[in-house]
């Protein structure tokens, strides 16, 4: 028997103990600012809530009537519940026949590595090239991928624009991906929010702005046929019964929502004012975005005090996840001592 060659593996954040193995210590002694997730997490503010019964672990998962309806309310539409919407991301380029795929450059890079390793032929375009090629409309794709906000550039594709592309690949038989992790602290920017063309696939998901990246809980919106397709490929029970119950109550709390957009806006700028010294390339709402002069040294200055971070080497960027405001004077502290 011949096994099939790995797949591409692709470097993420979230790799604390990565950072443990070369620079030492435990992982209390650590800030940990490599995964862009929320500090304020739903769970730890309202596990008390969290009435688990035995069939939560007992029986099979469903997704019930009232996880629809929470998944409307707060999306305004309904959707394909998925294990984390990189569970999408990876089936999503086996439901599309061979396909030349454009890609925004530098993106998240599971978008590449999927696309890829399902046979498709990929490019990774600079978002000044995709919108000059479609202000020409020649020589387009016949899938094209964005990430809004971008992770890791924080650069923005408004709504229109998206639209009127997916109306331009439309007329071609194309379709247009939008991954939008980053996106539920300015829900209106989503492409949710707007009478979508049918040849547009969102990714939402619950870990960035809920902080609950382990409950493994997104949603993809599409049409009917293209999330019948994502269902047969992801099989059945595809999210855990706690998952489904954390995820419905998360997305039914509307007053937890109105708070941890204001707080997390607030906390972006605060890092963003504190950090004004640095070339700030990107700011999101869970993430600051940096160019120094040398990304990996930055990086390397900062584990030896204990702040681990997620370095782009190829592109020279480092990303930093928000620190709470507690956190703020270590920070700033750390910066200062690696001039």
């Amino acid at each position: 028997m011949q096994l099939t060659p790995l797949p591409t593996v692709v470097a993420h954040g979230s790799n604390l103990n990565t950072a443990i193995k070369y620079y030492g210590g435990n992982a209390s002694d650590w800030l940990d600012l490599s995964s862009a997730v929320s500090p304020y997490s739903w769970w730890s503010e309202n596990s008390q809530k969290a009435p688990f019964s035995t069939s939560n672990f007992h029986d099979l998962p469903y997704v019930s009537d009232s996880l629809k309806a929470a998944v409307e309310s707060y999306y305004g539409c309904s959707g394909l519940v998925v294990s984390g919407s990189q569970a999408a991301i990876k089936v999503l380029p086996r439901c599309v026949n061979s396909a030349a795929v454009w890609i925004t450059k530098g993106s998240y890079g599971e978008h590449a590595a999927s696309w890829l390793a399902a046979g498709h032929r990929v490019i990774e375009l600079s978002s000044q090239d995709i919108r000059t090629a479609f202000e020409r409309e020649t020589a387009l794709p016949d899938v094209l991928v964005v990430v809004n906000p971008d992770n890791p550039s924080g650069g923005v594709f408004s709504p229109d624009e998206l639209i009127q592309w997916a109306h331009v690949l439309k007329a071609r038989e194309g379709l247009l991906v939008c991954d939008e992790a980053f996106i539920d602290a300015s829900p209106e920017m989503s492409l949710v929010s707007f009478k979508m063309p049918s040849n547009i696939v969102v990714f939402r998901s619950l870990g960035k702005f809920f902080g609950l990246a382990g409950v493994r809980f997104g949603v993809v919106f599409a049409t009917l046929e293209i999330r019948q397709l994502l269902s047969a490929h992801l099989g059945h029970w595809a999210v855990s019964s706690p998952s489904l119950w954390v995820a419905e109550h998360a997305l039914q709390d509307q007053n937890w929502h109105k708070q941890q957009r204001a707080r997390l806006h607030q906390l972006s700028q605060s890092v963003a004012s504190l950090l004004a010294h640095e070339n700030i390339v990107g700011i999101a709402s869970l993430f600051i975005t940096l160019q120094p002069r040398n990304a990996g040294v930055m990086q390397q200055g900062l584990a030896e005090q204990k702040i681990w971070t997620r370095c782009f080497p190829q592109q020279n960027l480092l990303r930093l996840g928000l620190p709470l405001p507690k956190d703020h004077e270590r920070l700033e502290s750390a910066f200062g001592l690696i001039k």
